[in-house]
């Protein structure tokens, strides 16, 4: 009897350590299964992260596609750093599959201790210090490259609520919302607030630069290659903030050339016989208080200069194209376009206001 329990008792015990043989498999097997996973998922990651960086460049404007020389020194530090933190992220993340891998097998007896461990703590210590300096040596050479010392402004930018004033004063003219200049040539712009705090930025040209009232400040920079291109204010300013644009144009010297000598002529007369009638009726209903269209009695500065307002893309800081239905939408319900916009809405019948859509699409 008491040789017949012993036995039971050995293929029991025979029975638990095989059935934990066959549990350590399984174990071994479900942490293989998930150590995959995890490196499945850690080149995911990573394929979605360059993914969303190429199609960042697709998207303009940006600074990835710069075609001014601030944004090129912009773009080849932006390009620097994240090739430098890629490398770390990509070693960390060998590293991290490497011991994953191999750690896994290692008894717990066999584990390496590195506490106290004079010489690898100051490894680690001495390569974070490393590539923190790297990069603030690259920023700062960099950023010298960007704000070097300029001569005088060609012209003033001044952010308002809700759109943009060019102010060529030397020259006699200003050109709202949209402003040309030459290729190759350093362009030097002055900055300044009428109101709140704006931000001037034309990604693919150059760096913000942050327009506060009561102060001055200045972007310079070389137009690369001739083309349009979209700026922006990058500083929250009010409700229409995001309706805060501006065509920033880069064309050859002699079509710059071209550009200030027409912006210098006085508005046109007009032809048609609707235009002609539109020109009566936006000098009789008071919109000389805001508006300027030189050549007339409109002489008004709160709001943009209309001189050549026919020649230009876009309505309201670009927030609709400038065609003859959106100018009619516009001047029948400036509210409805851009919420709290200073265009106060002007009750006309339909036939003024056409005609006054005429005049104004006259204006090349």
């Amino acid at each position: 009897m008491f040789r017949a329990k012993i036995a039971a008792r050995r293929r029991t015990g025979a029975g638990v350590a095989a059935g934990g043989r066959v549990k350590g498999r399984q174990g071994q097997q479900i942490t293989g299964r998930g150590s995959r996973r995890l490196v499945a998922g850690a080149l995911a990651a990573a394929a979605v992260i360059a993914a969303a960086l190429v199609l960042a460049g697709c998207e303009s404007p940006s600074i990835l596609r710069a075609s001014g020389s601030a944004a090129d020194e912009i773009r080849t530090l932006a390009i620097w750093v994240f090739g430098i933190l890629a490398v770390v992220l990509l070693v960390v993340w060998v590293v991290l599959v490497y011991v994953i891998l191999t750690g896994r097998r290692r008894p717990p007896e066999q584990a390496s201790q590195t506490k106290g461990n004079l010489r690898i703590e100051i490894v680690w210590t001495a390569i974070p210090a490393v590539i923190v300096t790297v990069l603030f040596v690259l920023t700062v050479v960099y950023t010298d490259r960007i704000n070097l010392p300029a001569p005088g402004a060609q012209f003033t930018a001044v952010g308002r609520q809700w759109w943009w004033d060019f102010d060529f004063k030397e020259l006699g003219f200003k050109a709202p919302n949209e402003v040309y200049v030459a290729e190759g040539r350093t362009t030097h712009i002055r900055l300044l607030s009428a109101d709140v705090i704006h931000s001037f930025w034309v990604p693919q040209m150059g760096g913000k630069v942050d327009m506060i009232p009561g102060h001055t400040k200045y972007i310079h920079f070389v137009p690369l290659h001739t083309g349009s291109y979209l700026g922006e204010c990058a500083e929250f300013c009010g409700v229409q903030h995001g309706k805060m644009r501006f065509l920033f144009v880069v064309v050859s010297a002699e079509e710059y050339s071209a550009w200030v000598q027409h912006q210098q002529e006085p508005a046109r007369e007009p032809t048609g016989a609707d235009a002609v009638a539109g020109k009566e009726v936006i000098g009789s209903v008071g919109c000389g208080s805001c508006h300027a269209i030189r050549g007339t009695d409109l002489k008004g500065t709160f709001g943009p200069d209309l001189t050549h307002f026919g020649s230009r893309s876009g309505i309201a800081a670009y927030t609709i194209k400038n065609t003859p239905e959106n100018l009619l939408r516009w001047i029948q319900d400036p509210q409805g376009v851009k919420p709290e916009c200073k265009m106060p809405n002007v009750p006309l019948p339909l036939e003024q206001q056409k005609q006054i859509v005429a005049y104004l699409e006259e204006l090349k």
